[in-house]
Order: C-alpha cells, then sequence, then structure tokens
C-alpha cells in the first residue's frame, strides 16, 4: 500500500461536498480548523451549490473532486459530509494522475465508497475522520486532534476498554473498512472492498437489527470473512429494535454471523457516527491486539 505524503505547515488542502450538501456555517467553522492547523483551505466549486439533498449536481461534484485530485498544490481533500453521493459520481473521476502523486482523501460515510476504491484498485492509504458537517454538534477535541495526528504522521495509537463478546488475540496487516450498508453497495464494483489478508473495520448508524444482520449475512456470503485476519467493530448507533425484536444486541448479531471463524474481534472502537469518531487510517498496517484487559491498535505508518 502506498501511504501520501504527511502533511506540512503551509499546505494547501481542498475541501470539497462529493455527496450531500453541508450547511455553510460549519464550512465555515471547519476552515477555521484547518487553518489553526496552519494549512492552507481551498474550498472546491461544490460548496455552496445545492440540488435537491446533493451538493449540486452530479457532474460538478465529480468535476471538482476531479479538479482537487489533480492540483498539485493541493495536498490533501477533505468531503465535508455523507449521506450519498459518491457512488454516482465515482466511476467517472480518472485517478491516473493521482496514481502517481497520491494525497491524503479524508471523510466517513459514503466516503466509504472512495476509500474502498483507493485501497482496492490504487493500492493507496486513505483516512477516516470526522468531517465538517459533525460540527453540527460541536466541535469534539479528541476526533479533531486524532485526525491532525493522522494527517501530519504523528504516533497514532489507541487503547481500547474491554469487551465482553470480544475475541482475543492478536494480528498485523492492512485495516480497510468503513460503513457496513456502504460496502454493502459497493459489492460487485470497482470499489468492491478487498478483505482477504486484512482487518476490516466495521461501524453503522440508523438501521434496525434485521437490517443489520442482512448486511453481516451478505458479507459473510460474499467471502468478506472467509480469510479476514482481525475485525474491529465501531459504533453502532441508533440500531433500531424490531417488531418483534430479534431478542440480541448489536454486537450478539455479529458474534452469530461471526462464530464460524477465529480471528480475534474488537467491539466498541470510538470510530463512526457517535460522539467521537477517532481517525484510522485505511491502507496503512495495524497491529490489533485484543486481550481480556484491554484492545491495542497501533498503526506502523513511521
Amino acid at each position: 500500500m502506498v501511504l501520501p505524503p504527511f502533511l506540512q505547515a503551509g499546505d494547501k488542502v481542498g475541501i470539497v461536498s462529493t455527496s450531500n450538501y453541508t450547511v455553510q456555517a460549519y464550512i465555515d467553522e471547519f476552515v477555521r480548523i484547518l487553518k489553526d492547523w496552519d494549512l492552507k483551505p481551498v474550498l472546491g466549486k461544490s460548496i455552496g451549490p445545492r440540488k435537491g439533498s446533493f451538493a449540486g449536481s452530479d457532474a460538478l461534484r465529480k468535476n471538482d473532486l476531479q479538479q482537487m485530485l489533480d492540483n498539485d498544490e493541493i495536498k490533501a481533500v477533505f468531503e465535508t459530509m455523507g449521506g450519498y453521493g459518491i457512488m454516482k459520481v465515482l466511476e467517472k473521476v480518472n485517478f491516473n494522475k493521482f496514481k502517481y502523486a497520491p494525497k491524503w482523501i479524508v471523510g466517513y460515510s459514503d466516503t466509504t465508497f472512495l476509500h474502498t476504491h483507493l485501497q482496492g484498485i490504487l493500492s493507496t492509504a486513505s483516512i477516516q475522520g470526522t468531517m465538517a458537517a459533525d460540527l453540527e454538534d460541536g466541535y469534539k477535541k479528541a476526533s479533531w486532534e486524532s485526525l491532525r495526528k493522522a494527517l501530519f504522521g504523528e504516533k497514532l495509537s489507541y487503547t481500547v476498554k474491554p469487551h465482553p463478546l470480544n475475541r482475543v488475540g492478536i494480528a498485523e496487516a492492512v485495516l480497510v473498512g468503513g460503513t457496513i450498508s456502504v460496502i454493502c453497495n459497493a459489492k460487485g464494483t470497482m470499489s468492491d472492498v478487498k478483505t482477504n489478508g486484512n482487518i476490516l473495520f466495521l461501524e453503522e448508524v440508523g438501521e434496525h437489527q434485521y437490517r443489520l444482520d442482512s448486511y453481516l449475512t451478505s458479507l459473510k456470503l460474499a467471502g468478506k470473512f472467509e480469510y479476514l485476519r482481525g475485525l474491529i467493530v465501531g459504533q453502532l448507533t441508533d440500531i433500531k429494535e424490531d417488531d418483534p425484536p430479534l431478542g440480541k444486541t448489536s454486537e450478539q448479531i455479529f458474534m452469530d454471523v461471526l462464530k464460524d471463524y477465529d480471528f480475534p474481534i474488537c467491539f466498541g472502537f470510538p470510530a463512526g457516527h457517535g460522539n467521537v469518531n477517532k481517525a484510522l487510517i485505511f491502507g496503512a498496517t495495524v497491529q490489533l491486539t485484543v486481550t481480556t484487559k484491554a484492545t491495542t491498535i497501533e498503526f506502523k505508518t513511521q
């Protein structure tokens, strides 16, 4: 996997909305944060326009992302919001120049489609991290500080409290993943997640339990867990109980689907659609150590 150059003070960085429209006030606050990091933010043409729920037309959003990828002065590209929309434009984006001059792509949720494309097709790392739209709930220091550390190449490691359903073990492999529903939508496309020999991160928001079960079962039937080295489960936010209920927690749904495998599993990693969204470098090698006392995740980027 190729890791793009880490950022340095004074670098120009692009801000785009390839999916849903983002409220301008959150963009303004995001710009202030980047300036505090001594970066020079450049707003794309998808910042401001609106077409339905999207940040402008498909063509505008595609062209905006393309221009940011091709601009040699832009050292990273930040998505402002998830929702839906990247898969409508990604197949028309040309990555020829990016392949030879990669830069960090940052975002989560719908950006999962872009992350899995970068790792699967271009063997290039990217960052799942907090976005401008998250500022609706205020500035979360832990989320933003972890993103800054990931972007500037500082040592990145996490320790997570034990969960009763964790499966102990040690694995070292490339980290891939994102939002479960988006990963399922990407199956069979060029952006399909590659899990063989890798560690997978999964999180989800706003789904019913039966849908969570169906997503995981679908991934199992597609062979996504067959040669997996480890699994990190992030925040399972606002997962709704069914009527009649399944009689399981969201974590138990995972374990029922994964009972035939023996790779280590960590539950409760603070990343995803919750109050804290710790940055993860997809495409980087990580060491996952799950014990009865704690889970540690160390990124091998130094």
